[in-house]
């Protein structure tokens, strides 16, 4: 008879995690994933559903606690979908990152020689990015603010995110009878916060335009919350209404916002509303820095950045060679790019290009070195053309391991081999790592 059940209550022994940082457990031929278990403890967990061969549980009691859990210190650390690991001490989930990544190049039999240090920073307050559901429930007259539960599109409430910025305006508490005065108090759906190192941001989401009370109501409580901020040396504020009607963005404070910027390689970079930037500052900065470092660009050299994004990289590279050329799908990034090239005198190409389409490198003069920073799905349409061109050295930084791996083998199997990697930490409290690898051409092909 099966073991596993919906409902059923079970005392199980976790002795592996998956990738997704859920403990896992075994009876018999039954496997049984628990989130928020650590390997070695024992555990009761009650059974929720069955798919894929796997039961999936819910941690009720940790009967024998690993000597790596700690009391989480978020308060909604059970509902909250986002920061799944602050049950693990810190050093221990930048362990079991690092243990995650080496078990997917083993899988491809990508071989590392050079592990380089985790690049970690401050566990806490690093988000400088983050997007907040906001729903009015007419039964209860009142507003939620907060985050999605896990694997559910309910909105918990959240009072403060101890991950992102220490300021009054992030209060989330303070923000539900605000939005509740509202004459549009049904209307707002999202709250965005873009902490950038110059101001932050708050950008609300409604689906119609906001009339002049409500406009005044918001940038009174606002003023307030900034005069607080000042007062403890914090960031200014700025804040943007987005209407779901034409997508547009109206600052509604102040008249005349200063332009958003983050710092790398010493550069203030311009952050559009909309721009993907990488969601922790000091982590960033010191993977720029890695990557210069291990890719060492000269001068005279033609160096390529593939999903260049708003420049994170192709700045800090443009300032050492000539011959950048920056590679971006979004027509207006790629605007963008140029336009912030020319306003740190840089000598940097932006191109269009979409780089899930085999063959848009074709045109392009070959380059002494490539930085890719591809998003979650990784780069395999151009595997083979950087195979092909065997461009001397290539720096992968990715947001995924398991495609990295594979992209990796598709170049170790053509003559590249891995001398350096590590993992960056851009993400803590969460299952989700960073990994960076230099390869180079070794002059023959393995496969």
């Amino acid at each position: 008879m099966n073991q596993g059940s919906n409902g059923k209550t079970l005392t199980l022994t976790i002795d592996n995690m998956t990738s997704d940082g859920q403990g896992v457990a075994r009876s018999g031929r039954d496997v049984y994933f628990v989130p928020g278990a650590i390997p070695g403890e024992q555990v009761e967990a009650r059974i929720e559903k069955r798919s894929k061969k796997i039961w999936h549980s819910r941690l009720l009691k940790v009967i024998t606690p690993s000597e790596y859990r700690v009391p989480a210190p978020c308060p909604h650390y059970l509902r909250c979908g986002g920061c799944d690991m602050q049950h693990m001490t810190y050093e221990r989930q930048v362990e079991f990152k690092q243990d995650r990544v080496a078990r997917e190049f083993a899988r491809q039999g990508v071989a590392v020689s050079d592990w380089a240090l985790p690049i970690v920073a401050e566990p806490w307050g690093y988000r400088r990015k983050a997007r907040l559901g906001v729903r009015y429930s007419k039964e209860q007259n009142t507003n939620f603010v907060g985050f999605r539960e896990g694997a559910s599109h309910h909105i918990s409430n959240v009072d403060r995110c101890a991950v992102l910025p220490d300021h009054p305006a992030l209060e989330w508490q303070d923000w539900r009878p605000l939005l509740n005065s509202l004459d549009a108090r049904a209307l707002v759906t999202q709250i965005e916060v873009i902490a950038a190192d110059n101001a932050i941001a708050l950008v609300l989401r409604a689906l119609k335009p906001l009339q002049d009370g409500d406009r005044n109501k918001l940038v009174s409580q606002l003023k307030g919350w900034q005069k607080q901020g000042e007062e403890a040396g914090l960031l200014p504020l700025q804040l943007w209404l987005r209407s779901e009607k034409d997508g547009e963005a109206e600052c509604l404070w102040p008249a005349q916002p200063d332009t958003l910027h983050h710092f790398v390689d010493g550069m203030p970079l311009n952050l559009a509303l909309t721009d993907f930037v990488q969601v922790n500052g000091d982590v960033n900065r010191a993977m720029v820095a890695q990557a210069l470092e291990w890719l060492a660009p000269t001068e005279d050299e033609r160096i390529w950045d593939l999903f260049a994004g708003h420049g994170n990289f192709s700045m800090p590279l443009a300032r050492r060679s000539k011959h950048v050329v920056a590679l971006e799908v979004q027509n207006s990034m790629v605007t963008s790019l140029a336009a912030q090239a020319e306003q740190l005198a840089l000598p940097l190409q932006a191109v269009c290009a979409d780089l899930s389409d085999e063959g848009r490198l074709a045109h392009l003069e070959s380059p002494n070195a490539i930085l890719l920073d591809p998003p979650r799905a990784g780069a395999a349409e151009v595997m083979q053309d950087i195979a092909r061109r065997r461009i001397p050295r290539v720096l992968y930084v990715s947001c995924d391991a398991a495609t990295l791996a594979r992209d990796l083998n598709v170049l170790s199997q053509q003559g590249y081999a891995v001398t350096k990697a590590g993992i960056m930490d851009m993400f803590p409290q969460t299952h989700h790592v960073e990994t960076m690898v230099l390869l180079e051409y070794q002059g023959k092909s393995h496969g």
